[in-house]
């Protein structure tokens, strides 16, 4: 935590202009109350303000380590008498000291000086306290500044740590399927199952490379949706069927990586795992009153109750939108006349 008035250039001219100004008004009552030369009452006040106001800056420290929060009242009163009385004491002597040394022949102006000691020491005082409560004011302030920083930075983190975890649960899931129909392909279909490869290499790829970057543009991201659409269409042959119908102003929207995946993953599970007629799986995209709407719809059977799945990936889905837009985001699903759709508003973030 850095001095409140020497840590900023603005803090030190305004605490300079102040003490200036003090020092001004201190010259005008002298010169007119007591009659005293111009030069003299201009040197008192300069002396004896600026260097009060550099004796005053010590008073941070005793501010500054000693809170009352950590001591107990009585330590931290002894421990502010003692500070005050030493920076106090100290610009007494000097200030009292400098001025009789400068003006040593002005018999009226050095009887006036030691007279109005016990003034200065006792407005000294006041000007000491005052700026001690200044201080400490600063202090709680800068603590409650740094406290807030703080628990935003440890949002962030758990933040990212839930993400990362959501993430975590997704991928493991989708590379067990693809290997499992990889290995069918093996034997079956050696060139299939090469192509299946390549391209489950590639998807994971992506994933490992934005793991860090949490958006990229829609059309990267279902770029590599598409990847593993061609893998699930490998495997399940022409009882798959998929679709994209996107606007140009989509394109380049921003969104979390791997958002769609298992939202596709469950499209694939809960449809044409369970159908034996094609089934066929859409994505629609469009601007909505500043949104990107984007929606995901598939066949399915109402009648055949689904035995697969626990829901989890819709969850996750609507887990990281809000992470990631708050309340500005917003996952909906609903199944009517045997389609299924998900949608998805994303407001637009900058990258």
């Amino acid at each position: 935590m850095s001095h409140p008035i020497t840590g900023s250039r603005r803090s030190l001219l305004v605490y300079s202009l102040v003490w200036l100004l003090i020092s001004a008004t201190m010259a005008v009552l002298y010169y007119y109350l007591l009659h005293f030369p111009l030069s003299v009452v201009i040197t008192d006040a300069l002396i004896s303000n600026l260097l009060f106001g550099f004796m005053g800056l010590l008073a941070w420290y005793p501010a500054r380590y000693i809170p009352f929060q950590k001591h107990s009242p009585l330590y931290s009163i002894v421990a502010h008498l003692v500070a005050g009385i030493v920076v106090l004491g100290s610009w007494v002597v000097l200030s009292v000291a400098t001025l009789n040394a400068l003006f040593s022949k002005q018999e009226m102006y050095i009887e006036f000086l030691n007279q109005t000691i016990a003034w200065r020491a006792m407005l000294g005082g006041l000007s000491y306290l005052v700026l001690v409560l200044i201080y400490y004011l600063v202090s709680n302030n800068q603590k409650l500044q740094e406290r807030s920083q703080q628990e935003e930075r440890l949002k962030g983190m758990v933040r990212d740590a839930e993400l990362n975890m959501l993430k975590s649960q997704i991928n493991p899931h989708f590379l067990f399927n693809s290997l499992n129909s990889i290995s069918s392909l093996t034997m079956s279909n050696p060139d299939e199952a090469r192509e299946m490869i390549i391209r489950l290499s590639d998807f994971l790829r992506y994933s490992l490379k934005h793991r860090e970057n949490e958006y990229v543009p829609l059309e990267e991201e279902l770029g590599r949706m598409k990847d593993y659409l061609a893998i699930e269409k490998i495997r399940f042959g022409e009882k798959l069927h998929y679709e994209f119908n996107i606007s140009e102003e989509c394109v380049k929207f921003p969104v979390p990586t791997m958002i769609f995946q298992p939202l596709f993953e469950n499209a694939i599970r809960h449809s044409v795992y369970e159908s034996v007629d094609p089934v066929s799986i859409s994505f629609y995209c469009a601007l909505d009153q500043g949104l990107m709407k984007a929606e995901i719809r598939n066949d399915y059977d109402p009648a055949v109750p689904s035995r697969k799945g626990t829901g989890v990936g819709l969850q996750n889905v609507r887990q990281r939108i809000a992470l990631a837009y708050q309340d500005q985001g917003k996952v909906q699903w609903s199944g009517r006349d045997g389609v299924f759709t998900v949608t998805i508003l994303f407001p637009r973030i900058f990258i």
